[in-house]
């Protein structure tokens, strides 16, 4: 999931002081023009909003709080709306005008975390005259202070100003070459042979009788798994590898540069060090630590599974020795023969207008909520507005822009446009993914993206559980960063479970996934598990060093660096994996939050697999501990009190030894 900036403040039940203008959601402007009208009105309102707070007499605790709160409110939601646009736009000028509102919702969201009267102001609350989710976000908003420099000398907090300001331009900027470095292969459409029928046909060759495929992941990911031509998959993976090279290495160079001078303007060592304090894990040290700790559980299974790999690649490949590009390919080979369970086949069971009616009723059964079609206006045609009710009471409203079309995000996130506070506000999200629209003919998904469906909803369905706070400082997603994937990471195991699957999971004759399938499935979902996890601490290791002193000269060569302890196939040379590694972005240094986040995930599960998948008072108990709290308590207590102990890893550890 890819986040904009999180709430970071604090709110109460009282009325909100009367805007100007309305306050609505503006995701469908009808030019630049007017998206920067609607930004302006937003950020002008949190810069009248702050003067008056830095000014303003002392007050009561709550009053306080809710003066600041004020702030934030329309500093987040102009710089929501913002995020939106940069990612469903339907053209250049209003993507660019949501990455400028962003960029200047994020240099005033610096500005009053910098404002030393503010600061001081805020300090008068005595947290004691608060309750118990009001202390925890104040705590959280003064330590963000602290970590901004505040009480350093006029001169170095003018420093972090412009530091900081110029970091965030390099971010957007490095997230935009991302979205505009597209790249497209030529193939003959005999070099298609073992992809998809509906792939071919969707793919049909131009005017030269060649077919284009581009790196977009509707493409990559059934070229990489399917394409018999090794030359296909080689070249799509080195054009995908080196998208926005070499601009973004320019680019990460200066970010990374200015980074690491924040951090020691700060009196940290590197930026790694400043940027895990308010995690859960803590340190860089304690970070490092945990991808020992897994890649010591992992190792043993990666390397007998990418045995198997190197010797299935051998049949059709004799003396040779296996690439990255032919990973996947041979991945799904191995599942087919061994497993026999053919992607291809699994696939006919998952038209995707099934699928999202499935995911939708999976809600209204497990959680005792209803969902109902939105009657709003949306940004494209293809957009599904829905509403979410709890005993006849509305408490979110969400979005599905869930299939591709020209110059939107091109991946699969979760989009917050208004956080949730009781009686003001009503949580509203967004779902932006990428899947095939339609039913069996045209709309057939791959059970991974059934999984990653499951995944970005669940964050959906996070936010909204979570939408009925008193505090604004306690939405879900200004919970520890290393644990906001987990509740996600735990939903994709019902995309594996039989019960779940035979709700919905028919093929175009309206036959139920058969039940030994799906145990076949099960079976074969372990196996390279643990090696794609070792990949996964290597992108981790990737994200820590880079932000553990000074860039080097050369950063693909640190990449493949990074990455050598944890990989069997170093990154080859002419790929240049950073400059499309979007999260180095927005996680930074602390990418292992998927693993961390994982590792927390399984641990929870394992109540569910003691008491049912469909038992309804354990789900109910989930959502009461975990989900609905948001961030009212730290990350590890609601883990606790949901499990009724401590959280642990060992459940994580076993798991990685199911592959076999």
């Amino acid at each position: 999931m890819r986040l904009f900036a999180a709430v970071l403040l604090l709110s109460t039940a009282t009325p909100a002081l009367a805007a100007s203008f309305d306050t609505a959601p503006r995701l469908n402007p009808a030019s630049a023009d007017e998206a920067k009208a609607n930004c302006d009105q937003f950020l002008n309102e949190a810069v009248r909003l702050r003067t008056a707070f830095e000014t303003g007499k002392p007050t009561g605790a709550y009053a306080t709080a809710h003066e600041f709160d004020e702030i934030q409110r329309f500093l987040d939601d102009g710089g929501n709306d913002a995020g939106m646009l940069a990612e469903i736009a339907p053209d250049d000028a209003r993507r660019n005008a949501g990455r400028a509102c962003q960029a200047r919702a994020s240099d005033a969201q610096d500005a009053l975390y910098l404002s030393v009267p503010a600061y001081k102001r805020l300090k008068t609350i005595d947290g004691k005259r608060l309750d118990a989710a009001g202390q925890v976000a104040l705590t959280r908003a003064l330590g963000q202070y602290d970590r901004n420099g505040v009480s350093r000398d006029e001169a170095t907090r003018a420093k972090v100003t412009a530091l900081k300001s110029r970091i965030n331009e390099l971010g957007i900027e490095f997230d935009k070459a991302i979205a505009d470095g597209r790249k497209t292969v030529t193939a003959k459409p005999e070099d298609l042979a073992g992809l998809p029928a509906d792939f071919i046909a969707a793919h049909k060759p131009g005017a030269d009788g060649l077919v284009t495929i581009s790196t977009d992941y509707p493409d990559l990911g059934p070229v990489m798994s399917y394409a018999q031509n090794e030359d296909l998959r080689k070249r799509l993976y080195f054009a995908n590898l080196t998208r926005a090279y070499p601009g973004n290495d320019a680019i990460l160079t200066e970010l990374f540069a200015k980074r690491d001078e924040l951090a020691k303007l700060l009196g940290r060592p590197d930026f790694a060090t400043l940027a895990l304090e308010d995690k859960m894990i803590g340190t860089p040290t304690k970070a490092r630590e945990f991808l020992a700790q897994i890649d010591t559980a992992a190792k043993d299974a990666a390397t007998r599974d990418f045995g198997k790999m190197q010797a299935r690649y051998a049949l059709f490949n004799p003396g040779g020795q296996i690439n990255p590009w032919s990973t996947g390919y041979v991945q799904q080979l191995i599942r087919k023969e061994a497993y026999t369970v053919d992607p291809q086949e699994v696939r006919q069971y998952f038209a995707y207008n099934n699928v999202r009616d499935g995911i939708l009723q999976w809600t209204r059964d497990l959680f005792g909520v209803e969902i109902k079609p939105w009657k709003t206006a949306t940004w494209d045609p293809s957009v599904e507005p829905y509403e979410m009710y709890q005993d006849g009471k509305l408490i979110g409203q969400f979005y599905f822009d869930t299939h591709p079309r020209p110059g939107k995000y091109n991946h699969a996130n979760v989009v917050p446009i208004r956080m949730g506070i009781t009686g003001r506000q009503i949580p509203t999200f967004a779902l932006v993914t990428n899947f095939p629209a339609g039913d069996h003919t045209t709309g057939l998904m791959e059970h991974r993206d059934v999984e990653t469906f499951l995944h970005e909803y669940g964050h959906l369905i996070h936010g909204i559980f979570a939408g009925q706070q008193n505090w604004e400082g306690a939405n879900p997603f200004n919970i520890e960063w290393d644990f906001v994937e987990a509740p996600s990471q735990m939903l994709e195991n019902w995309v594996w479970d039989y019960g779940t699957l035979s709700k919905f999971a028919v093929d175009k004759n309206g036959k139920t996934i058969p039940k030994d399938l799906v145990e076949r499935m099960n079976k074969a979902r372990y196996f390279a598990e643990a090696y794609g996890d070792r990949r996964q601490l290597g992108l981790s290791n990737i994200s820590l060093g880079f932000h553990s002193g000074p860039p080097q000269a050369d950063l693909s060569a640190e990449a493949r660096e990074l990455d050598r302890p944890y990989t069997f196939m170093p990154y080859p040379e002419g790929t240049h994996m950073q400059d499309s590694f979007g999260h180095l972005s927005g996680y930074s240094a602390f990418y292992y939050t998927y693993m961390w986040s994982k590792a927390i995930a399984v641990d929870m599960y394992s109540r569910f697999e003691k008491d049912g998948l469909r038992n309804t008072k354990t789900a109910a108990a989930y959502r009461a501990a975990v989900l609905a709290p948001g961030s009212s308590k730290p990350a590890a207590e609601l883990v606790s009190g949901f499990l009724g102990r401590p959280l642990s890893v060992e459940a994580y550890k076993a798991r990685l030894a199911k592959g076999n």
